[in-house]
Formats: C-alpha cells, structure tokens, sequence
C-alpha cells in the first residue's frame, strides 16, 4: 500500500468521501492542513496545486491527484471498493456523480454563510435538495439494499452520505419522506470502521450564525487559512 496524504482545508467538504473510502477499507493515510503541509500559506501556494485547489491526494510522496472524483475513484480502485464489471461501475459512478452535484451551493452554504445569508440559501435550496432525493429514494429501491447495489457498499454511498448528512444542517427532519434513505443512511452508520470515523472527525458546529470545526486546539473558523 503506498503511502497517502490528503491535503485539504478546515471545511466538511470535498474530502469526505475519500476519507469514508480510507476508514471502511482500514486504509492508513495522513490528513494534513493546506499550510502544514505546503509550510506556507495557502493563498501563496496555490499554483503548486493542480489547478490551484483542494483536495490533493500526494501518493508516495511525489504523484499528486487532484480533483475530489478522481482522488476516490483512484482510492475505490486501490482498495478494491469497485464493482467487477465496468457496466456497473459506471452505474456506481453515475450515483457519485448525482451527489457531487450537490457540491455547490450545499458545502459553501453549510460551512460558510451566516444569518440572512444562510437563512436565503437555505430556503432556496431545499426544493432542489428534495428532487435528488427523490432520485435517491428511487434508485434505492433498484436493488435489496440497504446500499445502492445491494449488501455492499460502493464509493457513490458514501458521496451521498456525506450530501445527505450535511443538509440535514438545514432540516433535522429532512428524510421524513424518505423511507429507503432513512435505511441507507443507519446502515452506512452501521458499518462499524465508519462510525469510528465518524465519531472522532471534527465537529462542525454553529452552522449559519459561525461556522467552526473543533479540531485538537479547540474551536477554530472554518476556511482556507491557519487562523
């Protein structure tokens, strides 16, 4: 197993996905802020990141992988987290790809915006949120579950997971609809090495008034700087 480093920010974002991916498959990897791992602050070192952004997965010191799709979908192939044929892992991709799309304005809202902001946001989102959920809740039902293609789970679980996890900062009550989703998401909790990871990531806490992770120091704003 090569040695893997994720470099990304203090956010609850892009690099979730990935991370569920490394915890289910007991995979060792480092997570390291943008600044420690570059030594300087970000705003001077984005050109050394492939297009100038984060998530970065640095293999063996040297290969650098950018770009959040391709970073677990090379982590899903490393570790074996695919289908056999390549009709069902386009399928698999297909349901990731249809929860990225939730990527933005979801991940800035929740980890960004304050008050009216939020407040505007919010309401403006959740008819949308509601008609890929439906979406969910269809293709659920394609298969026995409680995961999209059946007993095992595949990375686009865990891309709707996150997607699903974190607009319930917007309705606690969000799946009340959604019969097969309130399913999925236990049983994606369920999985042992995934509730291990979920229970000692950072907290996320006061979503739309201010927005902090609470990492080993404390409390500390969300963002792209060190302070």
């Amino acid at each position: 197993m090569p040695e893997l480093r994720l470099v990304y920010f203090k956010m609850r974002a892009l690099a979730e996905a990935a991370q569920m991916v490394l915890a289910y498959t007991k995979t060792p990897y480092t997570y390291e802020m943008a600044w420690d791992y570059f030594g300087e602050p970000w705003p001077e070192v984005k050109t050394k990141a492939p297009f100038r952004q984060l998530p970065m997965l640095v293999v063996d010191g040297t290969s650098k992988i950018a770009q959040s799709g391709a970073i677990v979908r090379y982590l899903a192939a490393l570790t074996g987290l695919q289908p056999e044929s390549a009709e069902q892992r386009a399928e698999v991709d297909a349901v990731f790809e249809g929860s990225q799309e939730w990527f933005n304005p979801l991940n800035p809202t929740i980890n960004f915006a304050v008050g009216d902001d939020f407040a505007a946001k919010r309401e403006a989102q959740l008819p949308g949120l509601h008609l890929r959920l439906g979406d969910f809740e269809r293709l659920l039902g394609q298969h026995e579950g409680p995961f999209f293609f059946g007993h095992q789970p595949y990375y686009c679980d865990f891309g709707v997971f996150h997607h699903v996890d974190l607009a319930h900062f917007f309705d606690a009550d969000l799946l009340r609809d959604y019969p097969r989703l309130q399913t999925f998401m236990a049983a994606v909790r369920g999985i042992e090495t995934i509730q291990a990871y979920l229970d000692k990531r950072p907290a996320l806490i006061g979503v739309g008034t201010k927005p902090q992770l609470v990492l080993a120091g404390g409390p500390e704003p969300t963002g792209v700087m060190k302070a």
